[in-house]
């Protein structure tokens, strides 16, 4: 039942001066049943009694979001559950005998947009609201297409939405707790873009070390109808194994009936869903639920290690066989024997986040650094089609304005502000790194997803989305303002930074918090011979400063003319006193001089 909306924000609260107070909390809500409108009145509420002592709550009333009033010797034991349900007939068709399951029914309809659900004593004290939303932070999946909106942790903060989960049981579990995500068959790998003598393909992944047969269980491209592709009965997956569903088989020329044929969608993403079921079909859990962005032609989305990790873009296709997507198209038959395969890495690069301020003051600077970790050049853009740029979505959105070209090793910043000046001193930026921006939004001082895109070729007719132009996902992180991620004691003076450039962005291992520092302060600096294509360089300056030498260009009789701050390379100083260097460069073939930095 639709009667207004909410935003997407949760407030659970229990006020003191009863002993229920300190102990009831609503742990289940299923406001959307599953089934259409056939159960559309087989919502329940469920209750759990967190504390350690029985809760009275004789004549406790539900007295916002729906109507109830618990009898009058009611109590709840510590640990107990209470269920409350709209229609007893059709609960009971659905769930068979619950425990918990109080007498009567509630008036009313939970709302399938979100609302206030408001428990109160017998005396009008409330003893547990709760509010809840179905967008932004919620879990979607309860609005409808399967599963209750089930509280994870109740000893938690009752007021995060991220302490509340869509349930892993399709009809939700009233009465019991949920049992969260099992992952005992997980999708571990997914090919979505492909041409002959590739297909689609999706590989299983059995984590236990038992063999778990699959017949019977479902696959699909859509969480709101993830019944599409029924399993063949006495398909198994070995204890720590894998096994391989291909198009031909989801996508079949003459369906089953029943069977809603499908392929993935490599231009826009997707959803890739695994449902088990009982003997006669009925959903029983969703097993695995992912999401992917666009992809390249012949890349696949997994996990790495096997049945573990993030699902992200692979560094290559481990499905079983050595067909890619260069080879004739008559293979295709051989691919298809492919049973599935260890995973290798994800990709990373050949461009990657490399430095992050996210938690400037509020005249601060926040930046996002990227890095070319490679030895050749990196385009920020399609060379077939160069007006098709890179660009950072997530809490922040930015497209590169111009065909930006990243050199071995190159830097350039996307600046939050327009002042690249001051981007520049904080940094102690040299000319040849280059700043743009700025970006749309701005960085969560607590963490949020940054996605640093690339564009595919255009869709070409006779597709009706021709012109339309994917852009996959070169690395996505998830950062946090909180452990494990790095955090130094002063978070509004730090940036983060990436330690391995080519080691998993992902990773909070791979960061590192270090201080902004100031700019780098003058030095002298003194040619002290130039003999044989060496040069010697002194440096002089204070302690605890830092001091950069770009390059050194070889003009008119031979004298070396120093230009410019530095760019890349490392020499730690460590001294408590006047530093004076002296350092022997080694003069490149063309004149100038290996890039150098003193810090």
């Amino acid at each position: 039942m639709l009667r207004c909306s909410f935003s997407a924000f949760l407030a659970a609260s229990l006020v003191a001066g009863s002993a229920a107070a300190q102990q009831v909390v609503v742990s289940e809500i299923l406001y959307q049943p599953p089934g259409g409108s056939a159960f559309a009145d087989a919502e329940f509420v469920e209750i759990l009694n967190a504390g350690t002592s029985a809760a009275n709550l004789g004549n406790a009333a539900f007295t916002a979001g729906i109507a109830f009033t618990f009898p009058a010797s009611f109590s709840l034991a510590p640990g107990a559950r209470a269920v409350v349900v709209r229609n007893r007939a059709l609960f009971a068709s659905r769930y068979g005998a619950v425990p918990g399951l109080v007498a009567g029914s509630f008036s009313g309809a939970l709302n399938n947009s979100g609302e206030t659900l408001t428990l109160s004593s017998a005396t009008g004290a409330v003893l547990a609201e709760l509010r809840f939303g179905t967008d932004g932070a919620w879990p979607t999946r309860p609005a409808g297409q399967g599963g209750s909106l089930e509280l994870v942790d109740p000893a938690g903060p009752q007021n995060l939405s991220a302490n509340w989960r869509a349930s892993s049981e399709f009809y939700g579990s009233p009465g019991t707790a949920g049992a969260g995500p099992q992952d005992r068959i997980v999708v571990n790998e997914l090919l979505a873009h492909t041409d002959p003598p590739l297909e689609d393909a999706v590989e299983l992944f059995n984590r236990t070390d038992v063999a778990i047969d699959v017949g019977g269980w479902f696959l699909s491209n859509s969480r709101g109808d993830p019944t599409r592709f029924r399993i063949p009965d006495r398909t198994v997956v070995p204890p720590r194994g894998f096994r391989v569903i291909y198009e031909y088989q989801f996508f079949p020329v003459i369906p089953a009936p029943g069977q809603t044929p499908f392929t993935f969608s490599a231009a826009r993403g997707d959803d890739v869903v695994l449902l088990s079921a009982d003997a006669s079909g009925n959903p029983l859990r969703w097993e695995d639920v992912q999401q992917f962005p666009a992809s390249p032609n012949g890349h696949t989305f997994g996990r790495y290690p096997d049945g573990e990790g993030p699902f992200l873009l692979m560094s290559q296709m481990t499905l079983g066989t050595s067909v890619v997507n260069t080879d004739p198209p008559e293979l295709l038959p051989v691919f298809r024997q492919g049973l599935g395969a260890p995973n290798a890495p994800h990709a990373v690069g050949p461009v990657v986040f490399n430095r992050i301020r996210y938690s400037a003051p509020a005249d601060g600077v926040e930046f996002v650094e990227l890095l070319n970790i490679t030895d050749a050049e990196a385009p920020l853009y399609d060379p077939r089609f160069p007006t098709n740029t890179y660009g950072i979505e997530g809490g922040i959105t930015f497209r590169f304005p111009e065909p930006e070209t990243l050199p071995p090793g190159g830097r350039i910043v996307v600046a939050g502000t327009a002042n690249f000046a001051a981007v520049r001193a904080l940094l102690s930026l040299p000319a040849t790194v280059p700043i743009v921006g700025p970006y749309s939004g701005q960085l969560a001082s607590d963490g949020e997803q940054l996605r640093l895109v690339r564009p595919d070729d255009p869709q070409q007719a006779p597709r009706p989305d021709a012109g339309f132009v994917p852009y996959y996902v070169v690395e996505q992180i998830d950062y946090s303002g909180a452990a494990p991620w790095p955090v130094l004691a002063q978070p509004d003076q730090q940036l983060i930074r990436r330690r391995v450039g080519a080691g998993p962005g992902y990773d909070p291992a791979n960061w590192e918090a270090v201080p902004v520092q100031a700019p780098a302060s003058v030095a002298r600096l003194q040619v002290t011979r130039y003999t044989d294509g060496v040069l010697g360089l002194r440096v002089t300056g204070n302690a605890g400063s830092r001091y950069f030498v770009e390059s050194v260009a070889i003009s008119g009789n031979g004298r070396p003319a120093l230009i410019a701050v530095a760019a890349s390379g490392t020499l730690n100083v460590s001294t408590n006193g006047p530093i004076t260097l002296a350092l022997a460069l080694q003069v490149s073939g063309d004149g100038g001089l290996y890039r150098l930095r003193i810090e």
